[in-house]
């Protein structure tokens, strides 16, 4: 499994998580997803909800799925590439 790090901002507040295997020792945890509590609650509160994709397409948010999470992520925050790497 591949587990990988997003950084974005969530009504301008930053965040990072990393999503595709759950850290007990994270400040919050939800399926396979660790990080801030912040990003991890809206994932936490919005599971099940649609998430709409390009060309007309949805999907439904799956906490237990890294694809869901990140395709979520990407339409509900601002993803930014990690500190010190350019978009």
């Amino acid at each position: 499994m591949t587990v990988q790090t997003v950084h974005g901002y969530i009504d301008g507040v930053a965040y990072a998580v990393t999503v595709g295997e759950a850290r007990p020792e994270a400040a919050d945890t939800v399926g396979v997803v660790s990080g801030s509590p912040r990003a991890v609650s809206l994932l936490r509160i919005r599971n099940g909800d649609p998430i709409g994709l390009p060309h007309g397409r949805y999907a439904r948010l799956d906490v237990n799925v890294p694809g869901s999470v990140v395709e979520a992520l990407t339409a509900w925050t601002e993803v930014v590439p990690p500190p010190g790497e350019d978009g």
